[in-house]
Parts: C-alpha cells; structure tokens; sequence
C-alpha cells in the first residue's frame, strides 16, 4: 500500500523483476489491465509508476482507491487529484470550496459528487498522500514537468515552491533537467498522439479517456 512517505519517494531498481511507468489512467483502469497483460506484467514482481491523474474523466475513477492498496502499484500527485483533495477539504470556507468543487466537476470531476460524503472522504485519504516525485533509479516519475532544480532535495525541502509546475506545467518548451544522474523524466498531463521526447522529458499521456469520448487514444505503458 502506498504510504505517506513526503514529496519525493526513492526506489531502487526492482531486483526480483521489472519497472514499468503509464500515462494518465483517468479512470480507465480496464484499459490498464489490458495493457498490463500484453507486457506479461506480473503482479508479484514487476511494479508499475503512475505519473498521475488516476481519477476522473474515464469510466471507473473509484478504483483508484483499490489500486493504490496493491503492493505493485505507485503513482504521483496529479492535478486532478489535487483538484478533488481541494474541492473536499472540510477546512475551507464554504464559498472557496464550492468554488473548488465547481471546478473540479467541471473538468471530468462530476462523478465524485454523485457519491456519499463518507466515499469521497475515503478517497480523498487515498489520494491526498500521493508524493509530487518518484524516483526510480536513473528515472524521475511526476506528473507534467520537473522544475529547474539542482537536486530532488529542494522540492523535498520546499515542495510548495515547486508545485504548480510539477502539477500544472503546459508550455511549448520543458524545463531543463539539472539533476545529476536523472536521465529521463517520465510525465503526462498534456496529451500527445504518442510519447513525445523533449530533452530528458518523455511524455506518456495519450489520452487514455479519450477513445471513452468518442475520440481517438490509449493508455501508454512503457518499461523503464
């Protein structure tokens, strides 16, 4: 189960079997299956990294809450659970929130406020611990671009400062990666038609709830 360890979790490459990233599930976690069983994935020794936006938009968001209790599953904060950790936050002022939650339902979050309180706090639980980074090996998982840094360890001294671009991050052009001995930055947020390589950023977002949508996509899942 995936724990609150802080903004940057490290792993060691898997010794027992192999270490796989997918793009933006959004709900589509048939889709993910699907995709899991033409890698041969196997659940007792492979792992597989999310870079985030579990919820939303696709078929079955809820699952995510089941997913992120499996020993081989991890993923990063995305957006969209950061907007739906915002829009049932107790602690908020009434207005705030309802202004939060306006936004969320309107950007594929209108399932969530069909369920009961009890439900969404739940998810909420699962979710709010995400961390913004994963390292695996020589590999950086997060959600839409590494910020110009020297080290994982500002973003794990001072996570606020470097969150809107780990989260929200859409420009023409990616940072640049500072970070000695981090080689590929695996992201998503922005969909592409296929993964796209823009220095050491690799986007995997193809638009996994899209073909949900009448429109064209996939899940990406690629082994690092």
């Amino acid at each position: 189960m995936q724990e609150n360890c802080g903004s940057v979790v490290r792993f060691a490459k898997n010794s027992t079997g192999r270490d796989f990233v997918c793009g933006d599930i959004h709900g589509c976690f048939d889709d993910l299956e699907d995709e899991l069983k033409k890698v041969d994935f196997d659940k007792m020794r492979d792992r597989l990294f999310c870079v985030g936006d579990l919820i939303d938009r696709g078929p079955k968001p809820e699952l995510a809450v089941e997913y992120l209790s499996m020993d081989w599953f991890f993923s990063t904060m995305g957006n969209h659970e950061k907007m739906f950790c915002i829009a049932n936050t107790n602690g908020l002022p009434k207005s705030m929130r309802d202004s939060f939650t306006e936004s969320h339902a309107g950007n594929g979050g209108e399932w969530a406020y069909k369920l009961p309180a009890w439900e969404r706090r739940a998810i909420v639980d699962a979710v709010r611990v995400l961390p913004l980074v994963i390292q695996v090996g020589d590999a950086v998982v997060l959600h839409a671009a590494m910020p110009e840094v020297e080290s994982l360890d500002e973003i794990e001294d001072d996570p606020g400062l470097y969150e809107n671009t780990i989260l929200w991050f859409r420009d023409d052009e990616y940072p640049e990666v500072r970070i000695p001995g981090v080689n590929r930055v695996f992201v998503g947020h922005t969909i592409v038609g296929q993964p796209t390589e823009d220095g050491k950023h690799i986007n995997i977002d193809t638009g996994a709830f899209c073909r949900h949508w009448g429109r064209e996509g996939k899940l990406t899942i690629m082994e690092i």
